[in-house]
């Protein structure tokens, strides 16, 4: 099958560092060139990729120097066009990048499909219900609950893969701390995170990027906390250096405030052998057996006073969970019938408004 992966142009596809959407891509990519397609990744010129690349940008958009923010539309629509000019080439196009993609993919030729890897807001809700026809792929059932589920053409839920390889097995003579890794924003619960640590007078590693939108929340409310005694910021770190931290902390911790549409850190460290502490938000007990691979709780107290239990989950619980749910080989497969259904016009509409 020959198939177009448009993806986001903010990152390198892998990312270098923070990327999640781009991570995801990578390793889909990857698997249908192993699974024999033809895959074309339209993406930025610093990827690296074992399918043909088509070069939109010439590096990351978030670190390219000398390339304002208000500059990265005028890239997308670059990436469309160039979409455009070979749209006789692909028996499908999955696309990534989201909303922007869509008044073209509304009467592009080839069967199209875009999973939604992050909420629905207010000031975009409008294109979404305007191209409500579009076949669209949720990455966890509550986000797909969470996103108009009765009025857009949800013809999936796939749930998002780790390359499980990657994702060397912990075992407990290796823990040594609490994690947060992610995000560094009120929404991620970083605060949250370093005053649980506290609490239980246990030492934390705190790793993550701070965007610009989120650079008061850091100086003024996580900065402060760094200095404290059993407090460590590791900062945006690599794959290797993210593996690393997994694997020896005692739990990873997500004391999140919004409703996380699939959450990569929880899969990830499941992957490691390490169990989650998390808020009950969006998909977390899609992805986190409460009991079993960590603690889903309502409160952030709550999963204070149930730290105990994390001694008595078995980390290779946790991985096995992961290799059972979380696989790029399984989100791989599913993509691959899917493309298949689309192809041969046998999706069902699910959830989609009559016209």
């Amino acid at each position: 099958m020959r198939i177009a992966q448009l993806a986001p142009l903010a990152e390198s596809v892998p990312p270098s560092g923070y990327g999640g959407t781009e991570q995801v891509v990578s390793l889909l990519t990857e698997e249908l060139v192993r699974r024999g397609h033809e895959v074309t990744l339209f993406a930025t010129s610093d990827s690296r990729t074992s399918a043909e690349l088509i070069a939109c940008a010439p590096e990351g958009l978030r670190s390219a120097r000398g390339v304002s923010q208000t500059r990265w539309p005028a890239y997308d629509l670059r990436l469309l066009m160039k979409l455009d000019s070979m749209k006789d080439r692909f028996d499908v196009v999955h696309n990534h990048m989201g909303y922007i993609s869509f008044p073209f993919l509304r009467n592009f030729k080839s069967p199209n499909v875009t999973t939604n890897h992050n909420l629905v807001s207010d000031y975009c809700a409008e294109i979404y219900l305007t191209c409500r026809q579009l076949p669209l792929v949720a990455i966890s059932d509550a986000y797909r609950r969470l996103n108009y589920p009765e009025q857009l053409n949800y013809v999936a839920t796939i749930h998002n893969g780790v390359d499980l390889d990657a994702f060397s097995f912990a075992d407990s003579s290796r823990q040594r701390s609490l994690l947060f890794l992610g995000r560094i924003c009120a929404a991620k619960g970083t605060v949250e995170a370093i005053g649980i640590a506290r609490r239980l007078d246990m030492p934390i590693v705190v790793a993550g990027k701070v965007d610009k939108n989120d650079q008061q929340y850091f100086d003024e409310l996580v900065r402060p906390l760094l200095s404290e005694p059993g407090v460590e910021f590791a900062g945006e770190v690599s794959a290797q250096e993210k593996i690393k931290l997994y694997s020896e902390a005692v739990a990873t911790l997500c004391p999140i405030s919004f409703d996380e549409p699939f959450g990569l850190v929880l899969a990830e460290s499941l992957a490691c052998g390490t169990p989650v502490m998390a808020l009950r938000r969006g998909a977390v007990p899609e992805v986190v057996s409460d009991g079993e691979t960590g603690i889903v709780g309502d409160t952030v107290e709550e999963l204070i006073n149930r730290f105990d239990q994390i001694e008595r989950i078995s980390r290779r619980d946790c991985r096995r969970r992961a290799q059972q749910h979380f696989s790029k080989e399984k989100m791989a497969e599913q993509y691959e019938k899917l493309y298949l259904q689309l192809t041969s016009g046998k999706v069902a509409i699910q959830g989609a408004a009559k016209s």
